[in-house]
């Protein structure tokens, strides 16, 4: 095939891709998209891919949840998982490679977040275990408080990676060690997801099942 026949085939591809996005708009109804278009969705103007390969699993968007008060959005969180999943149980208790992905939209202290991050694990472990993670928690903390300020557009990934642990990773950039324990990942997720979240609509939208 010479160039002008790929590039011939490429412009249909993309006239169909616009014109099925047309009748979904016209219509309400979803319709599938051609191979080799792009997907993602979106919440606050965030957008967030369908699809993301972490530690060689390909994870899908289990939901995206605001962060905010009031007119004051502070990040959009998208959870991506194995298999999709409107249960925290079961997605607390999921084997496999898991992200939370954090797109910041407005300009705060990092130091902010890390009491946030304290105070959810505090809130959603008893003592006992709440003192077995403390040490982790504290590198955690560190990695959160040399960001100095978030500003719009930052993300950060809060990853789990089996036979590594917790990965910080800000801006592309790891901030700390891997945090050894799949009880520290949980921990993290209950902040978000457990039965005392941060913010009960971010939980519900975070557990939705889809991108959708």
């Amino acid at each position: 095939m010479n160039s002008t026949s790929i590039a011939t085939l490429a412009l249909r591809q993309l006239m169909v891709a616009a014109a099925l996005m047309l009748l979904s708009g016209a219509f309400g109804l979803p319709v599938p998209v051609p191979p080799g278009v792009a997907q993602a969705a979106k919440l606050e103007g965030q957008r967030f891919d369908d699809t993301l390969v972490l530690s060689d699993r390909t994870l899908r968007l289990n939901g995206l949840g605001l962060r905010g008060v009031a007119w004051v959005k502070a990040f959009v969180a998208g959870l991506y998982l194995a298999a999709p999943s409107k249960d925290p149980s079961q997605i607390l208790a999921m084997q496999g490679p898991k992200r939370l992905r954090l797109k910041v939209m407005l300009e705060a202290p990092s130091v902010e977040m890390t009491k946030s991050m304290r105070k959810g694990v505090q809130r959603n472990e008893p003592a006992e275990v709440h003192a077995q993670l403390l040490d982790r928690v504290d590198v955690l903390a560190a990695g959160l408080d040399s960001i100095g300020t978030f500003r719009p557009g930052d993300v950060l990934d809060l990853d789990f990676v089996p036979g590594q642990g917790t990965l910080l990773v800000f801006n592309g950039k790891a901030l700390s060690k891997p945090i050894a324990g799949d009880d520290f990942y949980r921990a993290i997720l209950k902040i978000f997801i457990g039965e005392r979240p941060v913010d009960k609509r971010m939980k519900a939208g975070l557990l939705r099942g889809s991108a959708a």
